[in-house]
């Protein structure tokens, strides 16, 4: 059971770390003048086209992060109650051999 509790732990780290890149990702955006975005005539509209498909972009794998975190954590969880399950599985086993009942 210590293998399967250990392996729920190590997806909630993962969870957790996918949690804060789904938080963060979006935080190092660069602003757009960076894209050139406040130019004037057709290399502004290319700056500013370049810098909404970024953020565009970097929202979706924030999303996607957060969606995996998620998945991530539900499966921690369903480890974790297998972990449980097969330890009172064993209990039960064992008492019923100790003729406990």
């Amino acid at each position: 059971m210590e293998t399967l509790r250990a392996l729920a732990a190590r997806l909630d780290e993962a969870s957790e770390t996918l949690s804060v890149l789904a938080r963060t990702v979006t935080a190092s955006d660069p602003a757009h003048p960076a894209f050139g975005a406040h130019a004037s005539g057709r290399p502004g509209e290319i700056g500013r086209a370049l810098h909404r498909q970024w953020t565009t972009a970097t929202g979706d794998r924030a999303r996607e992060a957060g969606a995996a975190a998620a998945r991530l954590a539900a499966a921690a969880a369903a480890v974790r109650t297998a972990a449980e399950r097969y330890a009172a599985a064993d209990d039960t086993a064992r008492r019923r051999l100790a003729g406990e009942a």
